[in-house]
């Protein structure tokens, strides 16, 4: 461990080893003093609420080119039923609940609508 502080404009005697996040959690430590480390352990929890990346799933169902349902859920396989549900109620699928049995009608089916689902990184910026 250092001896001094290592946050820049502290000359205090360091105290503790902190994990500090370059690029991952916890990929580097730094030998803070007892102030710099509370600082920075608010710092810390401020950071993680600042930037929380979440993961949506977009379902856009188009016919003939046109978007004509867009829907976002939580993970891959809702959208999937969603999808399924979708193509129940407006198009006359009755095949099973899985989504590579749904794909493989709107192939044989259907060849005005097309069905994408795609996974989108969201970032809440707090300010």
């Amino acid at each position: 461990m250092e001896t001094y502080c290592q946050n820049t404009f502290c000359e205090a005697q360091a105290v503790k080893e902190v994990p500090v996040s370059v690029k991952k959690p916890s990929d580097e430590v730094r030998a803070l003093c007892a102030t710099c480390t509370e600082v920075y352990t608010w710092g810390v929890q401020h950071g993680k609420k600042v930037s929380q990346r979440r993961k949506l799933w977009i379902l856009a169902v188009a016919d003939r080119g046109l978007i004509a349902h867009a829907a976002a859920y939580k993970g891959k396989e809702e959208a999937e039923k969603g999808m399924i549900d979708h193509l129940r109620k407006y198009h006359g699928y009755n095949g099973l609940n899985d989504a590579d049995v749904a794909y493989l009608w709107l192939n044989e089916h259907d060849e005005r609508l097309s069905v994408e689902i795609i996974e989108q990184d969201i970032t809440f910026d707090y300010c």
